[in-house]
């Protein structure tokens, strides 16, 4: 009888081989991703940088749009959270580019989240430029609905975002039982914090530690730590059950997917981290400084896992909510600044980037 061969013989290193098609397509995909990301809030805040609507006193002069709270609220979170998942992507660029027989595994797991958040991220930023414009949004010249239109795909092009979460989770839990049943440390995925005693979150969280890296690697470790022993033993509690190890992963989708995104989450934090390590100009440690605590903290307020699993008690989820408010009002000085700084050339944007007035007349007189 005939049999396949494989001059491979290590089974993680076969299938790396195998997915590596896959993973240079994520890799090209989540990169991207936030390039166009970066486009349309390059567009969105210079617009909102020149574009007024109503006056807060009688005869005052109309304020600009991004001098209300709310409309900073809408863009500057999401402005965070592209410089830090733009680190990432510098990251995972490196790791292909440099990869060895030894790093394919990590890179398949790294590449599969980093696809799945960063084309999410890059879907919800474009939808929420788009309405930051208002009608100027919807306009072909302007480039946000055509960037939707294009990058749409991306959330199932090379694996489906919701099925990339669950296989993070899947090789988490394969690390995760290799270790235990050998009794030796983690040294893979960058589960190396689990081999440390459990971070230890303040009942009573102060702004200082809010801010500080310190609190907001330890909270993301917890966290994914935690769903990881949650994620284990739930899906060994199936088994016990009689269910086979596949069904058991299945019925266990929504701890996989909160796991997943809790590995990704922490795995681009900590390259925002190692990035703002490496800066020594003072005033501009201090402004990433601002984004990695606005990324951290915006993130802690809209992912419900948080709450759900107790890593924050409600008192603190508050202290977090008026944080990313006063970390809005200290970004707003330095908007332009950023944009500006994420070198998309001139000929990328779109009319409304620039003089809007201008560029809606002349569109008058074009047609």
């Amino acid at each position: 009888m005939e049999k396949y061969l494989s001059a491979i013989k290590d089974p993680d290193q076969r299938f790396g081989a195998f997915m590596a098609p896959l993973t240079s397509g994520r890799v090209t995909i989540a990169v991207s991703a936030i390039y166009s990301a970066k486009i349309s809030l390059a567009i969105a805040i210079r617009y909102s940088l020149t574009r007024r609507a109503f006056s807060i006193a009688p005869n005052a002069p109309e304020v600009l749009l991004l001098d209300y709270p709310s409309h900073q609220r809408r863009l500057l979170p999401l402005l965070a959270k592209t410089y830090a998942m733009s680190f990432a992507g510098n990251y995972l660029k490196q790791l292909y580019v440099k990869r060895t027989p030894q790093l394919i595994k990590t890179i398949h797991v790294v590449s599969s989240g980093f696809k799945a958040i960063l084309t999410w991220h890059n879907m919800r930023t474009l939808q929420e430029c788009r309405e930051a414009c208002g009608g100027q949004g919807l306009k072909t010249e302007n480039r946000i609905g055509q960037l939707k239109g294009e990058f749409d795909v991306q959330s199932t092009f090379e694996g489906d975002n919701n099925v990339l979460m669950q296989q993070v989770s899947k090789a988490l839990l394969a690390e995760y039982v290799a270790v235990k049943r050998k009794n030796k440390p983690f040294k893979e995925l960058g589960l190396e914090h689990m081999n440390k005693s459990c971070p230890i979150i303040p009942s009573q969280l102060t702004v200082s530690t809010a801010r500080s890296a310190q609190f907001q690697n330890d909270i993301f470790c917890l966290r994914e730590r935690d769903l990881l022993n949650r994620f284990a033993a739930e899906v060994s509690r199936y088994q016990a059950q009689g269910e086979s190890k596949e069904s058991a992963f299945i019925a266990s989708y929504q701890l996989a997917e909160d796991l997943g995104r809790a590995f990704t989450d922490r795995a681009i934090l900590q390259t925002f981290i190692e990035a703002e390590n490496n800066v020594t100009d003072a005033p501009l440690k201090n402004v990433l400084s601002l984004l990695r605590s606005m990324y951290v903290l915006v993130t802690l307020d809209e992912d419900a896992s948080f709450l759900r699993y107790s890593y924050l008690t409600t008192e603190n989820a508050a202290t977090v909510r008026k944080e990313v408010a006063k970390l809005c009002s200290e970004i707003r000085p330095h908007a332009l600044a950023l944009v500006s700084s994420l070198g998309i050339p001139d000929a990328f944007l779109s009319p409304i980037a620039f003089d809007w007035v201008a560029a809606n007349s002349w569109s008058t007189v074009q047609n």
